[in-house]
């Protein structure tokens, strides 16, 4: 389920960077996606339910009034520094804003995840193996189907319509910089989808002592905490490489864009500033007490 929490940040990006999405429609149906990922692993009972709509209420909450005005300062700040120099380490900053964040929405949900792994039965549990190996095989399947090529040609596609999204239509120049950066570019999903597995596996044997809810709650955390540690050699080398050529192709893109598009960018970074303002001054408090289902 802590897999299911880290994606919602991926969701959430992907969707304002298409033109089928807009960021108050993604936010709004975040609870929805929520659902219908843990019922990819698991089906909840009633009780079950119950607690994750409430406590999914209240992280959602707490975001709404902590993050997004957050993001919002981001937004605006970045869309002053595009009429300046544009630096490699803004960029990275943006990258270290955005891991930050995710990190404080894991450690925030946690306790919700752990109460509600701690509530599952021997039933619920036996089914995992199955809905994890399933999950696994459609996270790599494009890859697998896909040559070196074609894999490198669907990140150059993703990387342009991000960028078309906020700067407005690209130059030559700018489609043939990010043609040329793509053949750096190391497929990885279907080594994402391996460590998965490694990682689910280690998961299966922490959820055997899921009784003694003390032990469980350390092993769990120590296991999302060391998760890096599942990874493997190659699938490290390919994520760190990935990581530093899209740090690298944004701050590339960024110089390269001409008066238009900088004040395209910048118009749409305002808005999306707007719009998480929006979002957060909607922010209702929760009026129930705190829910569990085995601590209590």
């Amino acid at each position: 389920m802590m897999l299911v929490v880290r994606r919602l940040v991926f969701l959430f990006v992907l969707c304002f960077v298409t033109s089928g999405c807009t960021v108050k429609f993604a936010y709004n149906n975040i609870d929805r996606l929520v659902r219908w990922q843990v019922a990819d692993y698991v089906d909840l009972d009633e009780a079950q339910a119950a607690y994750l709509d409430a406590e999914l209420a209240r992280l959602l909450y707490w975001h709404r009034s902590s993050h997004l005005p957050l993001y919002a300062q981001r937004a605006e700040r970045l869309a002053n520094e595009l009429d300046e120099t544009v630096h490699v380490d803004d960029v990275r900053r943006i990258f270290d804003d955005a891991i930050g964040w995710a990190d404080e929405i894991e450690t925030r949900s946690m306790p919700m995840v752990i109460e509600l792994m701690a509530s599952l039965s021997d039933a619920q549990i036996a089914g995992l193996p199955e809905a994890f190996a399933r999950s696994n095989a459609e996270f790599a399947e494009d890859e697998l189907a896909m040559t070196l090529n074609e894999a490198q040609g669907e990140w150059r596609e993703r990387v342009e319509g991000g960028m078309k999204y906020f700067a407005g239509r690209l130059s030559r120049a700018q489609r043939d910089y990010i043609a040329a950066q793509s053949v750096r570019y190391q497929p990885e999903f279907v080594m994402w989808a391996a460590y998965r597995q490694r990682w689910q596996a280690a998961l299966l044997q922490v959820l055997a002592i899921r009784d003694d809810v003390d032990a469980f709650a350390a092993s769990y955390r120590r296991l999302v905490d060391d998760r890096e540690r599942f990874w493997g050699e190659e699938f490290t080398r390919a994520t760190r490489a990935n990581e530093a050529l899209s740090l690298e192709v944004l701050h590339g893109l960024l110089e390269k864009m001409d008066d238009r598009q900088t004040a395209r960018f910048q118009e749409r970074l305002l808005v999306l500033a707007e719009d998480f303002r929006d979002l957060a001054a909607d922010a209702e408090a929760p009026t129930e007490a705190s829910a569990c289902l085995v601590t209590c």
